[in-house]
């Protein structure tokens, strides 16, 4: 056994060297863990296979030593993937890589994801954990087949290159489906061609606000329009776009020619109130997020 390795990481009871398991398995960093062959093979038909193989001929050997199975996994995954998979207490799943390196794990070994699609919703249903790497998030939900966090993940991913070959591969090996890579290129298609819809919302024109006489009327002057469609475009690249500033959103001023009375005023801002509803109501139809994500290969 690799005794300075394993110092190195503190192997959880019931896998230390005292646990009553008959094998062993022995992360690539050296770590060994005494696990029980029948919980591996009841969770996991490649262990199940693996131990129903006829042992291979070789010199006797001591019938205390019990068999050693190297593994690529490192410490700290493969002692979370046993938690998963024992009847015993859950691991604590803080952190991406962690998450992802188990998800990796499930696949290799075809054991359900339930489990760890349930340990991660805590941990990834944040935020913070979205927008610090929103597409390892997005890889990650959609390789578990959670739907909820690869739709919300989606919703930040709209300032990525995806054409850049170096981020493409990492989604896609990362999620292990070019599927989840094509479902983002499908919304920002949609989202491109929704950009003159929302623009039409807003038209140039004058509108009567107040019935005072010698009042001049309200005016709405539209700029320049690839001006505007690439202001918006660069706007709603936001996860969650700010629709109240509907002017700068869409491009467009709105002015009160002549003299402006408190009525004209209220006019022009109940002008603004119908703009931001249409508005508002568009970004409803607008794909801010992809429409659905796949089951896993191997759920429950």
């Amino acid at each position: 056994m690799a005794e300075t390795s394993s110092a190195k990481f503190n192997v959880q009871h019931p896998f230390d060297a005292e646990s009553a398991g008959d094998c062993i398995l022995r992360a690539c960093d050296g770590t060994e863990f005494k696990v029980s062959r029948l919980v591996l093979s009841l969770a996991s038909s490649i262990f199940h296979d693996m131990f129903a193989l006829p042992p291979v001929a070789s010199e006797p050997k001591d019938q205390t030593e019990i068999p050693v199975i190297p593994v690529e996994e490192d410490a700290p995954t493969l002692q979370a993937f046993l938690q998963m998979i024992y009847p015993i207490d859950p691991p604590e799943i803080t952190s991406l890589p962690l998450a992802q390196k188990l998800a990796v794990a499930c696949d290799k070994y075809f054991i359900s994801i339930a489990k760890l699609r349930l340990y991660l919703r805590d941990a990834l249903n944040d935020d913070r954990v979205f927008k610090e790497d929103s597409l390892a998030c997005y890889a990650l939900s959609w390789r578990i087949g959670w739907e909820e966090g690869a739709i919300k993940a989606s919703r930040y991913t709209h300032t990525f290159q995806l054409a850049e070959s170096s981020i493409a591969n990492k989604l896609v090996e990362q999620a292990g489906d070019m599927e989840a890579l094509l479902r983002l290129f499908r919304m920002r298609d949609s989202r491109e061609d929704g950009l003159d819809d929302l623009l039409s919302i807003v038209k140039n024109g004058s509108h009567y606000v107040c019935a005072a006489g010698g009042h001049g009327v309200l005016l709405v002057r539209l700029l320049d329009y690839p001006q505007r469609r690439l202001g918006l475009k660069q706007r709603l690249k936001d996860a969650y776009p700010n629709t109240q500033d509907v002017e700068n959103l869409l491009g467009f001023q709105v002015t009160q020619t002549y003299y402006s009375c408190e009525t004209c005023m209220e006019g022009r801002e109940a002008h603004l109130q119908a703009i931001r509803a249409k508005v508002r109501t568009a970004l409803e139809a607008y794909p801010q997020a992809i429409s659905g994500a796949p089951e896993p290969m191997y759920a429950a």
